[in-house]
């Protein structure tokens, strides 16, 4: 699943499976549709047939990419499942944190209590430890 997502991250390689999704191509169609140079198309095409998305087939000289529609059901049963692993669609709220009943918590874990009170924000975040 991993693979997958790193492959679906890309804003280029989403536009190729769009593309795929309503017919087979070959390289220089989908060069063609996405404006990308070759050597850039075929670092995408691999990445995309790795992550099991795309098939490829070669006649004659050309190969020609389909989508892969197994690999992107057995793509959404995987997250389907982990899905459900996280109890997203469920009505139970998460248990709470041990922190809850013992606010020391984070002291005797050994870490500055500053670690537990700052809110999480998009800076870089350095977990502090205290020495022993």
């Amino acid at each position: 699943m991993i693979n997958i997502l790193k492959a679906l991250a890309d804003s280029h390689r989403q536009n190729i499976l769009r593309l795929l999704a309503n017919q087979e191509m070959g390289a220089c169609e989908i060069i063609q549709a996405i404006g990308l140079s070759q050597p850039a198309i075929a670092h995408h095409l691999k990445i995309l047939k790795q992550a099991g998305l795309i098939n490829s087939e070669k006649e004659g000289r050309i190969v020609f990419y389909t989508l892969r529609k197994d690999g992107c059901q057995r793509f959404l049963e995987q997250l389907n499942c982990f899905l459900e692993e996280l109890s997203c669609f469920n009505c139970t709220s998460p248990n709470p944190s041990p922190l809850r009943q013992n606010p020391n918590l984070c002291t005797e874990m050994g870490f500055d209590p500053e670690v537990c009170e700052n809110e999480i924000c998009e800076k870089k975040i350095i977990i502090k430890r205290k020495r022993r």
